[in-house]
């Protein structure tokens, strides 16, 4: 098993972008719960962190392409999504969960596609 130099963490969503979603003219009454959203989230990684200030640091700096992946997950098409993205938009929309330890079990290569 290897420890990789990289810290993790998981975007978790809140109401308000469950009311997003379901207020999104294509959900036609097939409404989601905030349950339904938190059975598989986004898992981001970062760099390692010394503290939790340095990682919010991170995650403060990655929040509007993070925001911008987690809308264009549900609707592809951004003209229906806010158009205010700002970092304390992205604060009341997700929580972030950090996790500074992140093993990789397997020696096979890691492959990377662009989003």
């Amino acid at each position: 098993m290897y420890m990789i130099n990289r810290a993790v963490i998981i975007v978790k969503p809140k109401q308000p972008f469950v009311d997003w979603i379901n207020a999104h003219p294509e959900s036609a009454g097939l409404l989601v719960t905030l349950e339904q959203v938190h059975q598989d989230c986004t898992a981001y990684l970062i760099p390692e962190f010394e503290n939790e200030k340095e990682a919010r640091e991170y995650i403060r700096d990655l929040s509007a392409d993070i925001f911008e992946i987690e809308l264009d997950s549900w609707y592809e098409v951004d003209e229906f999504w806010p158009k205010k993205r700002d970092y304390k938009k992205f604060q009341e929309w997700f929580d972030i969960e950090t996790h500074s330890m992140v093993i990789d079990p397997y020696e096979n290569e890691i492959e990377r596609d662009e989003y």
